[in-house]
């Protein structure tokens, strides 16, 4: 991608160095570069690890994978709080091609991309059958993570998430820029995207279920291991309305991670407990938080979005821990707040920390009871969406009473569970854009500018950034930028 070409023509020796070691915590003892850099099948794991530290920025889960798609749609109200920044053009859905925080996207997620590559293209070289299972270990993490990338890039930029879609989407990416520095890809379609997201996904399968040691611990899942692709299979299916594949493959995460109880469900969003984690990204003091746009509780206790009303009078606020977990009336760290101002207080900290730097959970069971019924409800089993949405219900409600919603009630109930149990996940925004819903925010007021988005709104996909049309002439525009 002729875009790279002077951003990433160093990425091979970045993702060796020493703030690739970030993730798993290894001291590094020097510096590598091209020259040297892969020379044994650990610096492969070097790599890796630089990968998934790229995925802290704010171009991915550091902010925009993360709590953009809440301040974008209606979940969230922008209070007075909130001071101008890059963001605003986004939650005012008033961005243009030149918009530079689109751009900062489109670059940071390819970044990470063009770092799995360098793992994915270079590792067999060094693969003996002595390391076989240590390659696949590493290679299945790069893999679904190239995967996952693409998919996040895939819902920004595509119109369409219909499997068989010939609209475009993105470039596929899968070699390594440098390179490759006069490669200029045009955008494939969502099929052929589609089509690289799962022949990624399920190599990584293969791959992860013969390894040589366990990926993540029972307290810590950072990492990419069989459980969290299946995961990543089951989101993935269910936007491209394989409502099967989405429900095997929640099936198979639900099996292998009950669903939080009670108890345990408040550790969860204070790093206290992985109870149905399937993959979150780690976050260390002074990397940034996943919602410190949203609310930034240390030094100036920023409150730059209150929970919308319409989003807080969803909740049984009496039984149901969600409510008391993710947010708190007139929440302050400093000096109390109006109890009508209900504030995001999700991600606060680690234990008693008040700094808002706190894991983000990426991929949970509490999503795949939501997929299966989704899916099971769109293949005609409204039994069993039914008993996935009550199970959900009855786990996260004191003395929850089983609902017994039926046909659009029932559609309607799960999409409401969704908005619940996924606040502040990454989900909002996209859960209307694909079900072609229209946004009202409640009580829009200033700052905010933009109260209602339709569903035929050119703003539901991002344009494609400046830089990348000055530099790639097989670059073409979404309709109305």
């Amino acid at each position: 991608m002729k875009l790279f070409k002077y951003t990433l023509a160093f990425s091979v020796a970045f993702v060796a160095a020493s703030c690739a070691n970030i993730v798993n915590e290894v001291n590094p003892t020097h510096i590598l570069d091209k020259s040297n850099a892969f020379r044994t099948i650990e610096n492969y794991e070097a790599a890796l690890n630089g990968a998934y530290a790229q995925l802290r920025s704010v171009n991915a889960y550091g902010r925009n994978q993360s709590a953009i798609p809440d301040m974008m749609s209606d979940n969230l109200k922008e209070s007075p709080e909130n001071l101008p920044q890059g963001t605003r053009g986004m939650v005012d859905w008033v961005y243009a091609a030149d918009n530079g925080a689109v751009a900062d996207a489109w670059l940071g997620l390819y970044t990470i991309i063009n770092s799995t590559n360098v793992v994915i293209n270079g590792i067999d070289a060094l693969t003996t059958p002595a390391n076989q299972r240590t390659a696949n270990r590493i290679k299945g993490q790069a893999l679904a993570l190239r995967a996952w990338i693409h998919f996040d890039l895939l819902k920004w930029f595509a119109n369409s998430y219909a499997r068989n879609s010939t609209d475009p989407a993105v470039p596929i990416m899968t070699t390594v820029s440098s390179e490759n520095p006069n490669l200029r890809p045009p955008r494939a379609t969502v099929r052929e995207v589609y089509d690289r997201i799962f022949a990624d996904l399920n190599e990584a399968l293969r791959l992860l279920s013969d390894v040589d040691r366990a990926i993540n611990t029972a307290s810590r899942r950072v990492n990419i291991d069989a459980i969290a692709v299946n995961a990543m299979l089951a989101r993935i299916s269910l936007y491209a309305g394989q409502d099967a594949d989405a429900i095997r493959f929640a099936t198979n995460v639900i099996n292998a991670l009950p669903l939080a109880t009670r108890a345990q469900f408040p550790a969860i969003w204070r790093d206290e407990s992985a109870a149905e984690v399937a993959w979150a990204i780690r976050f260390n003091p002074g990397e940034g938080g996943p919602a410190l746009e949203v609310y930034s509780p240390a030094g100036n206790d920023r409150a730059s979005f209150d929970v919308s009303p319409d989003m807080v009078a969803l909740y049984d606020q009496a039984n149901d821990i969600r409510y008391s977990t993710y947010m708190a009336p007139g929440f302050s760290t400093r000096t109390p707040r109006p109890a009508s101002r209900v504030i995001p207080i999700k991600y606060l900290g680690k234990g008693n920390n008040r700094d808002g730097v706190v894991d983000f959970k990426v991929l949970r069971t509490g999503e795949m009871y939501l997929i299966r019924a989704e899916a099971r409800l769109r293949s005609g089993d409204s039994a069993g969406a039914l008993q996935d949405l009550n199970t959900l219900r009855a786990a996260r409600i004191q003395n929850f009473v089983p609902g017994n919603e039926t046909g659009a009630a029932l559609t309607q109930a799960i999409a409401n569970e969704r908005r619940r149990e996924l606040f502040l996940e990454g989900h909002r925004w996209f859960d209307l854009k694909r079900t072609t819903r229209t946004i009202n925010r409640q009580n829009c007021t200033p700052p905010a500018t933009q109260c209602s988005l339709g569903p035929n709104s050119l703003r539901w996909t991002w344009p494609i950034p400046t830089p990348e049309l000055n530099a790639n002439p097989n670059m073409t525009q979404n309709p109305g930028y």
